[in-house]
Formats: structure tokens, C-alpha cells, sequence
């Protein structure tokens, strides 16, 4: 019985540690917060470039993701200008900020990588050609040079009607060194080979052709090659460059050499010797007296036979105005220290 009671008050003692009989309440639960989410709409891409497309969907924070016509999604970035024609989901609807809409694009991904090479191929070729003209007998050597990529520039450029000379590189190469000919550049080569041409070294005949296209010669065709302007070197490059440039603001010039057109005589001309006819026309001419000029001073002209006798000559120590000139069809002209002549009828 003593034992008894003293079990009985070490369980009351339990108990009241234990709060005597009263259960212990458990932890309290902290209240679920509440996740915020913040909704935007996708806007209307349809009809719009990927480029456009992209932007209104990063505007609107919005990821995207390109799919083609056939179903497969791009690994590549679609070319800027490929057309989108819907997005999934469809305009309007409202998705979680930082969400992803599918852009579907017109054709397949394949046909889309087919397109965007061949866009990028034409941006290297536009590339590929560096020209630097010169109003300097040598561009090679001359400080100022203006630089250009592409024929229409040069011919653009207020400095045209001055340039006197251009220089070529190809593909970053000079092209008087070697580089490899494209297909179409190379079918060029051939097409002057079979025209009578020098295709010998087919980079330099390219290169000299794409020359002509920039600037004509400016010395004329007389001496190139050292043949008349209907020899079949110069016919032949005349031709290829009239075929590659038919643009050029001096295209008649090329398709004339090309067909062995002689040259239409000059109506104007400074001193040196001439064939009338051949190298000027027939007619009067008369020296122009420079702005501000006292005249002309210290003036010798002649005009000649077809074998060199003298028909007619002057010396002139000094003209209020220009003397007056007038020379017939095969006769030679002689101009020495006169300056400019021009046809006055």
C-alpha cells in the first residue's frame, strides 16, 4: 500500500509536468502566402516580319520560339524578314509574364535555312570587291584615293568625272596576284578566251575587266595592248565588261569598241599632232582664250598633207583673240603652245 501511493504521486507528478492530464497543444502552422502572378497579353504578330515579331514579344516580356510551316521548331535564329503567320497561343491571350509563344513561321525550317544562305552568300559577294579610285595617273600609289565595294558608288561619287585610275582587290587579294575565280566570274574568262581575249592568267583578265566597268580607259584604247581599237584583245574586253556592267554611265563607249567601231572625231583638242577626220572632225576650230588671259601668246600651228608637206602655218607671238582654223578631211594639224581648240563650225 506505501509503494502504491507513492507510485501514484510520481504519476500525478508526471502528469502535472505534462499539464496534469491536459494534452500539450501542437505546433501552429504558419498561413500559406499567396503566389502573385503577373499576366500580359500576346500581341498580334500575324503578317508581321520574325524581326518585328520577336520585338513586340520581348516588349511584352514574353520568350518565343520559332516554328516552321512543317512543325519543327528552328535551332537557328530565322531570318529577320521571314514572315510570321500566327503564334500560339493566338493574339490576345493573356499568359504568365516570362511565358514562351510559339511563332509560326511561313515555309519550313528547312527551306528557311536554304533562303537565309543564300541571302548570306549574296552579302560576302557584295563584299568581295574593293575598289580604290584616284584622280592620279596611279591609284596604286596615289593619298587620295576614295574607297568603294560596288560599281554603282563609283559611278555615284561626285569625284567620277575625275578619277583617272583604280585599283582592284579581290576577295582581299590585289588582282594582279592570284585568286580563285567564282563560276561566274570564271565563265567570264572563258567567254574572253573564246572572243579572241588573253585569259593566260584568268584572275588578271577578270580583274581588268571589272576595271573597265569602274572607269574607261582614260589614255583611249589606241595604245591598249599596243593593237588599233578594233584589235580582237581589246574587242573582247570591251565586250565581256559592256556584258558585266551594261549600267555603266560609259556603257556606248564599250559596246562600240566591243562591235570595232572606230571613235567619232574629237570636236575639241589641245595641242599635239591629229589626223582630220580620224581624230578630229572637219571643220573650224578656234583657241580659246583662258579667263583673264591677255590673249594668246607664243602660239605655232600648221596644217599638213596626207605625206607631211605644209599646206598652211602660223606663228603667233600674241592674239587678243584665238586664231581661227579651218581643216579639212585627211589633212594632219599640228598644235604647239596654243592651249584648248574647240569647233566653231
Amino acid at each position: 500500500m506505501k509503494f502504491r501511493m507513492i507510485g501514484g504521486a510520481a504519476a500525478c507528478i508526471g502528469l502535472l509536468l505534462t499539464g496534469c492530464g491536459t494534452p500539450a497543444p501542437g505546433p501552429t502552422a504558419s498561413p500559406t502566402p499567396t503566389k502573385t502572378v503577373k499576366l500580359t497579353k500576346v500581341p498580334d504578330v500575324a503578317g508581321k516580319p520574325f524581326a518585328e515579331a520577336r520585338d513586340l514579344l520581348v516588349k511584352a516580356v514574353i520568350k518565343y520560339e520559332a516554328v516552321g510551316s512543317d512543325g519543327v521548331k528552328f535551332t537557328e535564329k530565322p531570318d529577320d524578314l521571314s514572315l510570321v503567320v500566327s503564334s500560339n497561343p493566338s493574339a490576345g491571350t493573356e499568359v504568365e509574364a516570362g511565358g514562351t509563344v510559339a511563332l509560326n513561321l511561313e515555309g519550313t525550317r528547312a527551306e528557311a535555312t536554304a533562303a537565309a544562305a543564300v541571302k548570306e552568300a549574296a552579302r560576302v559577294r557584295s563584299l568581295r570587291y574593293s575598289f580604290k579610285c584616284s584622280a592620279s595617273e596611279s591609284a596604286i600609289t596615289a593619298k587620295d584615293t576614295k574607297s568603294f565595294t560596288k560599281l554603282q558608288e563609283i559611278w555615284a561619287s561626285p569625284e567620277f568625272a575625275r578619277f583617272k585610275s583604280c585599283d582592284l582587290r579581290v576577295g582581299g587579294k590585289w588582282y594582279m596576284d592570284r585568286y580563285e575565280l567564282e563560276p561566274d566570274e570564271a565563265a567570264v574568262v572563258k567567254q574572253i578566251g573564246a572572243d579572241g581575249g588573253d585569259a593566260s592568267a584568268p584572275h588578271m583578265a577578270y580583274g581588268s575587266v571589272l576595271l573597265l566597268c569602274a572607269i574607261p580607259p582614260k589614255d583611249g584604247w589606241d595604245n591598249r595592248y599596243g593593237e588599233y581599237p578594233t584589235g580582237p584583245k581589246i574587242k573582247a574586253e570591251a565586250k565581256a565588261a559592256a556584258a558585266m556592267c551594261p549600267d555603266a554611265p560609259f556603257a556606248a563607249e564599250l559596246v562600240r569598241v566591243a562591235g570595232g567601231v572606230p571613235p567619232a572625231p574629237k570636236t575639241a583638242m589641245g595641242d599635239g599632232t591629229f589626223v582630220v577626220g580620224k581624230d578630229i572632225a572637219v571643220g573650224a576650230y578656234q583657241v580659246s582664250v583662258p579667263v583673264g588671259a591677255n590673249g594668246v601668246h607664243d602660239c605655232y600651228w600648221e596644217r599638213t598633207t596626207p605625206q607631211g608637206a605644209t599646206i598652211e602655218n602660223d606663228f603667233i607671238s600674241f592674239a587678243p583673240q584665238g586664231p581661227v582654223v579651218t581643216v579639212l578631211a585627211g589633212q594632219g594639224f599640228v598644235s604647239r603652245g596654243c592651249g584648248n581648240w574647240s569647233m566653231i563650225g
